[in-house]
C-alpha cells in the first residue's frame, strides 16, 4: 500500500507540473522547447518510476540515462569535444548502479546458491544442458531483461518471490513447476516491455501493480472456490507503456 501511495503521489505531481508548464506557455511565458521533447518524456517516466520504487529499480535508471543522454547531446548543445564522452560515462554509471544496487531479497540460501553454481559450472565446462531449459532452483527470482528477451522456469518448492525488471524487452516466467508454502511477493517493473507469468490455476494471485498506459490481465480459467488461500502470490510494482499477462496451462 505504501508503494501504491508513493506512486499515486508521484503521478499526481508529474501531471501537475506538466499542466502548469502548458498553462504558462499558453499565457505567453517562455518555456524552452526541449522541456516538451521526447527525451524529457523518458526522463519524466524515469523519475516517476524511480520515485515510486525508491530509485532501486534498474528500469528507471535506464530511462533517466537514455533521456539524459539524448537531451544533453541534441538539445543542450554541449561543446563538440565533450560529446564522445557521454555514452561511455552513461554505461559506467549504469554498471556501477547494477553492481551496488541494494539486494532486497530478505534471505539467501547459500547452500542452494552453491548447488546452482555447481550446475552452471558443469554446463559451461561440458557444453551440455541435460534438461535443455534454463531453470531456477533458488527460492528467490531475480530477472533483468534490458533490451532483450529472457525465459525462466522456476523449480523451487518454497518459492518466496523476487524481482523482475524489464526495459524495452520481454520476460517469460514459468511457475507451473514451483510451489508456495504460504505467500510469495514478486515485484515487477516494466517499462516499454512485457512480462508473461505462467502460474498454477489454483494459486491466489493478488495484484497491487500501478500502471500508466499499460495493461495487467489475469487470463487463467478458474473458479473462485478452487483457489488455495495458502498459495498466495502478491504482485507489486509498476508497468509503464507495457503489460503483464498471467496465464496457465
Amino acid at each position: 500500500m505504501k508503494n501504491i501511495r508513493n506512486g499515486n503521489h508521484a503521478l499526481g505531481v508529474l501531471i501537475l507540473v506538466i499542466g502548469a508548464l502548458l498553462l504558462l506557455r499558453q499565457v505567453g511565458v517562455f518555456i524552452p522547447g526541449w522541456i516538451f521533447s521526447w527525451p524529457m518524456i523518458l526522463i519524466a517516466i524515469g523519475l516517476y518510476s524511480g520515485y515510486k520504487n525508491g530509485f532501486q529499480n534498474t528500469g528507471s535508471v535506464v530511462l533517466l540515462i537514455i533521456g539524459g543522454f539524448f537531451l544533453i547531446r541534441d538539445k543542450l548543445y554541449l561543446p563538440y569535444e565533450l560529446g564522445p564522452y557521454l555514452f561511455p560515462l552513461a554505461l559506467i554509471f549504469l554498471g556501477l548502479f547494477i553492481i551496488f544496487k541494494k539486494n532486497r531479497n530478505p534471505a539467501i540460501n547459500w547452500k542452494d546458491w552453491e548447488g546452482n553454481y555447481d550446475k552452471w559450472e558443469k554446463k559451461l565446462r561440458t557444453g551440455n544442458d541435460p534438461e535443455g531449459v534454463n531453470k531456477e532452483n533458488s527460492d528467490y527470482l531475480n530477472v533483468e531483461a534490458l533490451f532483450c528477451g529472457l525465459k525462466r522456469k522456476v523449480m523451487s518448492k518454497d518459492f518466496k518471490g523476487g524481482e523482475i525488471t524489464t526495459v524495452f524487452g520481454g520476460s517469460d516466467i514459468d511457475l507451473m513447476h514451483a510451489d508456495i508454502q504460504d505467500q510469495a511477493v514478486l515485484k515487477v517493473s516494466v517499462v516499454f516491455g512485457g512480462v508473461k507469468l505462467i502460474v498454477p490455476p489454483h494459486w491466489d494471485v493478488q495484484l497491487g501493480v500501478s500502471n500508466l498506459a499499460a495493461g495487467v490481465e489475469d487470463k487463467r480459467h478458474f473458479h473462485q472456490a478452487t483457489q488455495d488461500p495458502q498459495k498466495r502470490l502478491v504482485i507489486t510494482g509498476s508497468v509503464i507503456f507495457g503489460g503483464i499477462e498471467i496465464s496457465s496451462y
